[in-house]
């Protein structure tokens, strides 16, 4: 894709994730390419790069010479974008155990205080942003660079998700305050305990504990 090309479609793009992340289009719907394509006083063919680049990212569906609409989830991809998420945070409490300072903890705990914030004001998309924003720091604190790598990919499908799948949880509050508990427990050096709240944490939100063994995921690192 030329540099003009990108400059053409990064503004349809844009316009399309904020549509996608504001309920605009829902999963299923179709993306309006024509409309897009008019909105911004372009071709259809930077519109499509852009979505182009939403499929890359997980959140649209291409059929080509047809039409792309919004990524529908299955419950099945989302126990496996669970799985897989809490494999990596295990294997990124382990590293921050190792490689992690105390900064790096206070920092981590504040992004969970932030988070707990824009969840008692009840501002969603701040939460469902800063609860990303904890996990991707943890792998940042974990100095793995293809760790976070794989993170930070799968952090957009992780917002979606949590806007457009909203998971219950038995206690929300409970569940916020494992963010502070596992900043705590890397403060304190006990990787058992911060293990432990991080299988419990993200296994409990993707209501993993019933489809695997218990212990399954001490196993698998």
């Amino acid at each position: 894709m030329s540099k003009s090309s990108v400059g053409l479609s990064e503004p349809a793009y844009k316009s399309i994730l904020h549509q996608i992340m504001t309920k605009q289009l829902m999963p299923g719907e179709k993306i309006p390419e024509t409309k897009i394509a008019q909105e911004f006083h372009i071709s259809r063919t930077p519109v499509r790069d852009a979505i182009r680049q939403l499929s890359n990212d997980g959140l649209v569906e291409i059929f080509p010479n047809r039409f792309a609409q919004v990524k529908e989830f299955s419950k099945d991809e989302i126990t496996e974008i669970g799985t897989l998420r809490v494999s990596l945070d295990v294997m990124a409490v382990k590293l921050a155990g190792l490689f992690g300072s105390r900064a790096d903890f206070l920092q981590l705990n504040e992004l969970a205080e932030a988070c707990s914030a824009a969840y008692e004001a009840g501002d969603g998309e701040s939460r469902r942003k800063l609860d990303c924003d904890f996990h991707v720091k943890l792998a940042e604190i974990a100095g793995n660079a293809l760790l976070l790598k794989f993170q930070r990919e799968l952090c957009m499908k992780v917002e979606f998700i949590m806007l457009h799948y909203p998971i219950t949880v038995e206690d929300e509050c409970s569940h916020l305050r494992q963010h502070h508990e596992l900043a705590e427990a890397l403060m304190e050096h006990d990787e058992t305990r911060a293990v432990e709240l991080i299988i419990s944490h993200l296994s409990s939100f993707y209501g993993l504990k019933d489809k695997f063994p218990e212990g399954f995921f001490h196993m698998v690192l």
